[in-house]
C-alpha cells in the first residue's frame, strides 16, 4: 500500500481508481464493507483501489468544540487500511484550504488528481464547503464528469446502525463487546514499548509499558489481547492493564502489557495489540501480596482462555 499525504503536492499518476471516500474512524464493519466495494471493483476491472481520508477529523477545523477524540491514530488506521489490501491510501490534511473547497472543486480532484472511474461513499456523506453538498448531489456531479458513484446504505448488527459515534458510546459506556462487534476487527493500540517503574517485574509479572496517545481507550480495567512485537511474525497473548494502578502508583494512567511466556527486552520497539476480552475492573488492593494472588489469577484464566481457543472450543470469538 502506498500512502499519499498531500494530494495536492503528490507527483503520484493515479490510473483507473477505484475510490472510496469517508472519515472513517476506527475503520468499524460498515466502512469495511464500503472499502471492500472499491477493492472488489478495482480487482474486477484491472484498476487500483484507493481510500482517499484525513490525517485529522474535519470537526477540528469546522468546529472544536464539536471534535470527538479518535478511536485510532493515524498509524493503527495505516495499519487496519493496509490489513485490508488498499493499493493508495490518501491522508489529506483537513485544513482551512481543503475546507474552503467548493462541492465542484472537491470532485474535480477525484476525477482529475486520482483518476476516479467509481466513487463509494456511505449514506450520510457530506463534502464540499460547510458540508453542504450531500450524497446525492456527488451522483450528479459525478455522472457530469463520467464517474459512477455508489451509495452504501447503512449497515446495522442487532438493529444497531453502526457507526463511529455509537461505537465511541459503547467504548465509554464499557460495552466492550459490543465494541468489537461493531468494529468488525478486535479493538487495536499501537505504541512504542518505554521505560517504566519496572514495578511488575518485582512482582513476577513484567510488563511492556505503552506510550499513550491522544486517542479513546477502553475503560480502566483488565483485558486479554493478542499481540505482535515489532520485528517478529508470531502471534502471542498478554493481559492488558488499562488504567491508573492505584495500588502502586495512583493517579499514573497508562497502558501496559503483561506477555505470555515472554521475558524479552522490547524496548523501544513497537507492540500491536488486539484488545479481545474485558476480565475484570482495576481496583486498589489491601497489600502487595493480594496484588499478586490477583494478577496470577488474572495470568491463568487468560491462559486458560487461550488454550480453549487455541483448542478449538471457542467458535464465538470473531
Amino acid at each position: 500500500m502506498k500512502v499519499i499525504k498531500d494530494i495536492f503536492e503528490t507527483n503520484e499518476i493515479f490510473e483507473n481508481s477505484y475510490t472510496a471516500i469517508g472519515t472513517f474512524d476506527g475503520l468499524h464493519y460498515g466502512h469495511q464493507q464500503l472499502i471492500k466495494g472499491a477493492i472488489e471493483k478495482a480487482k474486477a476491472n484491472g484498476g487500483k483501489s484507493v481510500v482517499f481520508t484525513f490525517a485529522n477529523h474535519p470537526m477540528e477545523i469546522i468546529n472544536i468544540d464539536r471534535a470527538p477524540k479518535c478511536i485510532n491514530t493515524i498509524e493503527e488506521k495505516i495499519y487496519l487500511f493496509e490489513e485490508m489490501g488498499i493499493d493508495y491510501l490518501i491522508l489529506q490534511p483537513f485544513n482551512k484550504k481543503f475546507a474552503d473547497l467548493t462541492a465542484v472543486e472537491f470532485v474535480e480532484i477525484l476525477k482529475n488528481k486520482v483518476n476516479s472511474k467509481e466513487l463509494f461513499v456511505g449514506f450520510n456523506f457530506s463534502f464540499g464547503e460547510g458540508g453542504k453538498a450531500k450524497t446525492k448531489d456527488l451522483i450528479k456531479l459525478g455522472e457530469s464528469m463520467g464517474m459512477k458513484v455508489n451509495e452504501i446504505p447503512a449497515v446495522s448488527i442487532d438493529g444497531e446502525v453502526i457507526s463511529s459515534t455509537l461505537i465511541r458510546k459503547n467504548l465509554q459506556k464499557g460495552h466492550f463487546e459490543e465494541v468489537n462487534k461493531y468494529l468488525g476487527h478486535k479493538f487495536l493500540i499501537i505504541g512504542e514499548v518505554i521505560h517504566g517503574k519496572k514495578i511488575a517485574r518485582q512482582l513476577g509479572f513484567p510488563t511492556a509499558n505503552i506510550k499513550m496517545a491522544n486517542r479513546l481507550y477502553p475503560p480502566l480495567g483488565i483485558y486479554g489481547a493478542t499481540l505482535k512485537i515489532e520485528g517478529e511474525n508470531i502471534k502471542r497473548y498478554g493481559v492488558v492493564n488499562i488504567g491508573v494502578n492505584p495500588t502502586l502508583k495512583p493517579g499514573e494512567r497508562s497502558v501496559e502489557v503483561h506477555i505470555l511466556d515472554f521475558d524479552g527486552d522490547i524496548y523501544g520497539k513497537k507492540i500491536y495489540v488486539e484488545v479481545m476480552k474485558f476480565m475484570r475492573e482495576e481496583k486498589k488492593f489491601n497489600s502487595i501480596d493480594e496484588l499478586k494472588k490477583v494478577i496470577g489469577n488474572d495470568v491463568k484464566n487468560w491462559q486458560t482462555f487461550v488454550k480453549v481457543r487455541k483448542n478449538g472450543y471457542c467458535s464465538k470469538d470473531r
